[in-house]
């Protein structure tokens, strides 16, 4: 065989070889897409957090709805990860929950990332860790995908001083 020319047979395999490692890649990113576990998964291990998040609003916004419960626009700023196959009130993602804000936890959850030792040996790679699993950090926009005008109830809303009734970081 002179170089520079393929067996086709050869050339094949390797293009199949090639296809299937990509499928093999890619096939547990999406067997795992990110699903949210609810508050009582994110308290055990960030209690603090959890005890804060009971005394704001946020954590009694389905009970704040009322007679309202029953009207699905106002459930998705009033419930977590609702969708139209479930009824969040029957489930363990009523009221604005960590993941509301934080993104769904399946990821980013796993103990490893989380670990109180990584984020001591160093603080900025663990963090870049458990965003790259999905942990967001809550800005102003993502507030105002609920704290808006499209609200009933609206009455304005200023990001720096709510941000104040929910901290619970250090």
């Amino acid at each position: 065989m002179r170089s520079g020319n393929r067996c086709p047979a050869a050339l094949a395999c390797g293009i199949l070889l090639g296809w299937v490692l990509m499928a093999a890649a890619v096939a547990p990113a999406r067997a795992q897409e990110a699903s949210y576990v609810g508050v009582d998964k994110c308290k055990l291990c960030h209690l603090e957090q959890y005890n804060v998040w009971k005394g704001t609003k946020h954590s009694h916004a389905l009970e704040a709805l009322g007679d309202s419960k029953s009207k699905p626009e106002c459930l998705p700023c009033h419930t977590t990860a609702v969708n139209g196959s479930k009824d969040p009130s029957a489930t363990d993602l009523s009221n604005v929950q960590c993941e509301a804000c934080h993104g769904p936890g399946s990821r980013y959850k796993n103990p490893v990332l989380m670990s109180k030792g990584k984020f001591a040996a160093n603080r900025e790679q663990a963090r870049q860790a458990v965003l790259a699993a999905g942990l967001v950090l809550p800005d102003e926009k993502v507030c105002l995908g609920c704290h808006n005008s499209k609200s009933p109830t609206f009455k304005g809303f200023d990001y720096a001083s709510a941000r104040e009734k929910i901290k619970h970081w250090k």
